[in-house]
């Protein structure tokens, strides 16, 4: 089988328009056309409007169509003199639509982008932000442990849908390598910080799973906010990279900020619950006695000097 692709062919009213002559298309692995049938059943597909195909290469990704219906042809009105095709004015003639027109999207794609961004980019650094700043235990393994059963779901949900495209059928893009090797390790950080944990508890001592399970969070989060932007790249979606990185930035802005605001904070109170800042807090807020030396004196100034007598 082969198509040879028609001169006529090109961008037309801000359309693509692909004019083309296909030989031995008789028969395939998957079907069959009848060249003598009035009735030959056909399909087509439309959509989507948004697509940003800014590539003139054969195998440029394709996004999933908007709607789709059936109809049928007949071929036999279709047969003409090959030096004569195609004809100067397109026109749809001896077609019969087959029933209604059908939506066509696939929300699978967009979950799995929205849970693992949603995970890496804001679940997990805030829960390192209720541990290493807010110094909240409990909170940290209450939101990791959140973001680790989506992590879970958005990467079911990403190996469900590539079978469906032939840009991520393999399971050999880089997005779907890095993603599949950032869920296995960030199965093992969970484990290194449940471990620690009960290790801490016990004996209160700090462990080299504890020091491997604070970095290794950190790169994770890292490589995963940057794998987004492969997953966007490999969807034919690279347009949404600006504002997922708008997102990145404000959630880093947001989270510094606050751990900035709040690290001083602490500072001053812990400098203030000093015991020297104590002492002077009693000795200020002591009540005076009488025969106590006010620092600042009612009276005023004291009188000037006298030059002795005779002198």
């Amino acid at each position: 089988m082969s198509i040879k692709l028609g001169d006529s062919s090109g961008i037309k009213d801000g359309r693509y328009l692909a004019v083309g002559v296909c030989h031995n298309c008789k028969d395939w692995h998957s079907g069959s056309i009848d060249f003598e049938s009035t009735t030959q059943p056909m399909f087509y597909a439309v959509g989507p409007d948004e697509l940003h195909l800014n590539s003139d290469a054969p195998n440029a990704g394709l996004r999933r169509h908007d709607y789709w219906g059936h109809f049928t042809m007949d071929l036999q009105a279709a047969r003409g003199d090959p030096a004569r095709f195609p004809p100067q004015n397109l026109t749809t003639v001896n077609t019969t639509a087959a029933g209604n027109e059908q939506n066509d999207h696939e929300y699978t794609s967009s979950l799995h982008a929205v849970a693992m961004a949603g995970t890496f980019v804001l679940l997990f650094p805030v829960g390192t932000f209720y541990k290493h700043i807010m110094g909240s235990v409990r909170w940290h393994w209450i939101t990791q442990a959140f973001g680790l059963v989506v992590v879970l779901i958005g990467a079911g949900l990403g190996l469900g849908i590539s079978p469906y495209y032939n840009r991520s059928k393999h399971y050999n893009s880089a997005h779907q390598l890095v993603g599949l090797v950032v869920v296995l390790l960030v199965l093992l950080q969970a484990s290194l910080g449940s471990v620690h944990h009960r290790i801490f508890k016990a004996k209160g001592q700090p462990t080299i799973m504890g020091v491997i399970h604070r970095f290794l969070g950190l790169v994770l989060i890292c490589v995963g906010v940057i794998n987004g932007v492969l997953g966007f790249n490999l969807a034919s979606a690279s347009h949404h990279n600006i504002g997922y990185a708008t997102v990145v930035v404000i959630v880093v802005l947001v989270l510094f900020g606050l751990a900035f605001f709040m690290m001083r904070r602490r500072r001053r109170q812990e400098a203030f619950n000093t015991p020297a800042a104590q002492n002077f807090q009693s000795a200020y807020n002591a009540p005076s006695r009488g025969n106590d030396i006010p620092l600042q004196p009612s009276y005023g100034p004291p009188p000037a000097y006298q030059r002795p007598m005779g002198a």
